[in-house]
């Protein structure tokens, strides 16, 4: 498991380069019918707009219903952007994984320990991969062996390929210092049942 307290390089409080305005407006305008609504990374990516487009191209093909699963997608992109101790990754992806049905007791969960809830075979591979990608850039032969005994070939690659772009994207945010949305999830979210105040 990560363990985001033993993070060497503190993140930025404040964005090293601002968000462009005109390009915010425009995807806050986007963002109404979207699944995720990254209005700051959007308007911080206006910076470099070859970058930007690249990015977004890049999430098209891997956000494909057909290619990885909704439900598994977001289980992988939420333990990449906890592995990687980022916190607007997190936020965005707690969004989308609650539009899609997942529960805030399953979303806690991908914090934790795989022993800490009863994965499916290719949920509990799915998040043993994202944490050897993100620790070692490699898998092992038992995590490979998992992903492709459960699921075909082609999404075992498309899902390594997810975890690797979300791990850049999450180095992207971090190291510019991309301020979460007012709106956006952090980390603590509770339990259901759980009223201790946060």
């Amino acid at each position: 498991m990560a363990d985001v307290s033993a993070k060497s390089i503190p993140r930025l409080m404040t964005p090293r380069l601002e968000p462009v305005p005109r390009v915010a407006e425009l995807a806050r305008e986007f963002a109404k019918n979207a699944l995720v609504a990254p209005i700051n990374l959007s308007a911080t990516l206006a910076h470099a707009k070859p970058i930007s487009k690249a990015i977004q191209a890049f999430s098209g093909v891997v956000s494909d219903p057909e290619l990885i699963d909704p439900r598994l997608r977001e289980i992988v992109i939420l333990r990449t952007g906890w592995n990687t101790n980022a916190i607007y990754e997190w936020g965005q992806h707690v969004m989308a994984a609650r539009k899609i049905g997942i529960s805030d007791d399953d979303i806690i969960a991908i914090k934790g320990d795989l022993s800490d809830r009863p994965w499916s075979p290719i949920e509990a591979a799915a998040i043993q991969m994202a944490d050897e990608l993100c620790s070692d850039d490699c898998i092992t032969d038992a995590t490979w062996d998992a992903l492709t005994a459960n699921t075909s070939v082609q999404t075992a690659v498309a899902m390594i390929t997810l975890c690797g772009s979300y791990r850049m994207v999450g180095g992207l945010l971090n190291s510019l210092g991309i301020q979460p949305e007012t709106d956006l999830p952090g980390w603590d979210l509770r339990p259901s049942g759980d009223t201790t105040a946060s």
